[in-house]
Formats: C-alpha cells, sequence, structure tokens
C-alpha cells in the first residue's frame, strides 16, 4: 500500500462517504431536533422587538438642535492633556 511522500493516507482513502448534504439529510436530521426555546423566550423577544420598532420610529425624526454660537466648541489648546 502506497502511503504518499507524506507518510499519509492516499487520496482514495480519503473519499468522503456524504460528499454534500442534501434536502433529504437535513430532514432526517430535523426528525429528531428538540425545541430549544421556551414560549416565555419567544414572549420576551416579541415584547423586545416591539420596543425595538417603536424607539425606531421615535428616533427617524431626530435632528440636532440648531445651535445659537457656531464656535461653541472650538479648540482654545487649554484642554490639550498631551502637550502643555
Amino acid at each position: 500500500m502506497d502511503t504518499g511522500a507524506e507518510g499519509g493516507a492516499t487520496p482514495a482513502d480519503d473519499a468522503d462517504p456524504v460528499p454534500e448534504i442534501t434536502r433529504a439529510h437535513f430532514e432526517e436530521a430535523m426528525g429528531f431536533a428538540r425545541r430549544s426555546v421556551s414560549d416565555n423566550d419567544i414572549r420576551k423577544y416579541e415584547m423586545f422587538a416591539q420596543t425595538l420598532v417603536k424607539a425606531r420610529g421615535m428616533l427617524s425624526n431626530f435632528k440636532f438642535p440648531e445651535q445659537q454660537n457656531q464656535n461653541q466648541f472650538q479648540n482654545t489648546g487649554d484642554d490639550d492633556l498631551y502637550n502643555s
């Protein structure tokens, strides 16, 4: 038996018994799956999702207030922590 130059298995030995996963494989696996999310968790998520939708609606009209003094945050150099 030829083990190749590196001493590993030959490509014929590495043949994948399931070269691709099909719908049938998935459906068979799902037949053994169990539910992992409780009704209470689903209700919590739905309430959270509604809160996000409401918050998004409130923020859709957000605008910064008009500034009276445009130079309010002008850098005067007094607060420079690194170059005193």
